[in-house]
């Protein structure tokens, strides 16, 4: 029997067992906010953003990081760091993205 057939098996068995949860699903889905709590919810979110967009703007954040990129730019040894850090970053992403496709791909749960 192949892997596939395996887990196929598996899975099919265990879409039959029915999993006692005591009434919890019914214990988190009464406190989602709901109705006026999820309008607020949305509402601070946006009064939030909107602050830090007007600071952004008020304190010129662009010349900040402007400020901030120069300083690192013109020292050298700062600028192999950056690199180093920047390929390092960039296998580890890859290797996440790499194995999420792998992944997707092979294990399908239902």
């Amino acid at each position: 029997m192949t892997d596939d057939q395996l887990l196929e098996k598996f899975f099919a068995e265990a879409r039959q067992a029915e999993v006692p949860d005591n009434e919890f699903t019914e214990r988190v889905m009464s406190r989602v906010p709901t109705g006026r709590a999820a309008v607020l919810s949305r509402l601070w979110t946006v009064l939030c953003v909107a602050v830090a967009a007007v600071l952004f703007v008020a304190l010129r954040g662009w010349d900040m990081i402007a400020y901030v990129l120069m300083m690192t730019l013109n020292n050298a040894a700062h600028l192999q760091n950056i690199i180093l850090t920047a390929i390092v970053s960039g296998v580890v992403i890859g290797l996440l993205a790499i194995s999420e496709l792998f992944f997707r791909e092979h294990i399908q749960l239902v």
